[in-house]
């Protein structure tokens, strides 16, 4: 007989993954990771199809292995939609945009409601480029939003993911009228705010209607799947982030965070860079040796803005930088400096996210970046907090996503986690953290003039 289950979806830029949850014994009973067929136009801008096709085949799959009651979806954050004559493309975080001094004065009077800051990584700032081109065609939305109206004919989204576009006034849990007006987008095309964890509609998936909830952005859906071990989470994926489940808003404070809701009393708070694995893929593919490299100490160091960088400086022109270096330097040495670069670029968020709530219990690590034991092991000498992490660590969005169906379904569980390793910090590297952080700011401001 075939179990009944919730299934929580995280449709992933780079796969797709999800983990399915029987709801009469809140056990996990699959978690699976499943490969694109990848059909990029260019970096970062993939057709739709793509996830649409890869969806069709996974829930064909899942109901004739589950009787599947509902499905929630998390995607990453910061997409948005252009139909073209191939049909409709979407921009992702890491699709080349040219910074637009007009876009940004244009911006400048609306942020403050979104807490989100300006930059070519938020969706807002390619549509309002898209406004002063006179290029109409942005939809006011991204990949979930399309999706859900795919399975359902709704349109709808979550909280988090509205709030990740910056077109949400963040207080008062709405669309921001003011700057859709601006942008010519009428209230009434926009995707119904909902909760993450209630009916949007059904879908017909052969045959069997299945239930089709919002989820949360992968990010908070990540934090959400672990609240109860921890409510600060950080990822080491493509890019990286430490983030917070919170009463408060913190947009507002000196280290730049950005602030998303979650529901009517609850945002998560968080610190993102571009670059993570992203980096570490790029040292692999010009043969630095950071996989065999045991990380020195030393003055030797590395500023990993590959991609400009986002937590705390949010600004697209900082690139990556060496200092410190003489006739002495080897390429040993420089390999560990882009380690530690990585390394302190994540410490830095998670030291900026347990130091505003005062965090003792520690932050859960999850992402591809875990199996990276040495930058790991550089981490925990620069963080002031033990790291957990767990034997799931590669599904927690997926995990926090199968929650919010089992909610939607008025099954609230208690999702268990196995844990692998608790990493007690151990001050190894502090002294480095702290030089890397205090030259950081002044290669910031005086090479590149960007100010933190």
């Amino acid at each position: 007989m075939r179990k009944e289950v919730c299934v929580g979806l995280d449709v992933g830029t780079s796969a797709l993954k999800y983990t399915a949850i029987e709801l009469s014994t809140g056990t996990v009973v699959a978690q699976r990771r499943v490969e694109y067929a990848r059909q990029d136009t260019a970096v970062g801008v993939v057709p739709m199809r793509m996830y649409t096709e890869a969806l069709d085949h996974l829930l064909g799959d899942l109901v004739r292995e589950f009787m599947v009651r509902s499905v929630a979806l998390t995607t990453a954050w910061y997409s948005a939609i252009a139909p073209t004559d191939e049909g409709e493309m979407v921009y992702q975080w890491n699709s080349a945009w040219e910074r637009n001094l007009d876009v940004e004065r244009e911006l400048a009077g609306y942020f403050d409601a979104s807490g989100c800051h300006i930059d070519i990584l938020f969706p807002i700032y390619k549509l309002m480029t898209a406004h002063l081109l006179r290029n109409m065609t942005f939809k006011p939305y991204g990949m979930k939003e399309y999706l859900i109206e795919w399975l359902t004919g709704e349109r709808a989204t979550d909280y988090s993911t509205a709030s990740a576009s910056g077109l949400m006034d963040i207080r008062k849990r709405d669309w921001n009228e003011p700057l859709l007006d601006r942008l010519g987008y009428r209230r009434e095309e926009m995707p119904r705010l909902l909760r993450h964890n209630t009916v949007v509609g059904e879908a017909k998936i052969k045959g069997e209607s299945v239930v089709i909830v919002p989820g949360l952005g992968d990010g908070g859906s990540a934090s959400y799947a672990c609240k109860a071990i921890s409510e600060v989470a950080a990822n080491v994926g493509s890019t990286m982030a430490a983030r917070e489940l919170s009463p408060v808003i913190r947009h507002s404070s000196p280290e730049q965070t950005w602030t998303f809701v979650v529901d009517e009393s609850r945002y998560v708070n968080g610190g993102i860079s571009s670059n993570g694995g992203s980096v570490l893929e790029w040292a692999r593919k010009v043969k630095w040796a950071i996989d065999e490299v045991e990380v020195r100490h030393g003055g030797e160091r590395f500023y990993p803005w590959l991609h400009g960088e986002r937590t705390p400086f949010w600004s697209a022109d900082l690139r990556g930088t060496f200092t410190g270096i003489d006739v002495q330097t080897d390429l040993t040495t420089l390999s560990s400096a882009i380690v530690k670069g990585v390394a302190f670029t994540l410490s830095r968020m998670v030291n900026t996210m347990t130091h505003a709530r005062s965090c003792p219990s520690g932050v859960v690590v999850a992402g591809g970046g875990v199996r990276f034991s040495e930058m790991l092991r550089v981490v925990q000498g620069s963080v002031s907090v033990p790291l957990t992490i767990l034997k799931s660590f590669d599904y927690l969005a997926s995990d926090g996503a199968a929650l919010s169906a089992a909610e939607a379904l008025d099954v609230p569980l208690d999702l268990h986690h196995d844990i692998e390793t608790v990493l007690e910090p151990n001050d190894a590297f502090r002294a480095d953290y702290e030089a890397w952080i205090a030259e950081a700011g002044t290669v910031a401001s005086s090479v590149y003039h960007v100010s933190s």
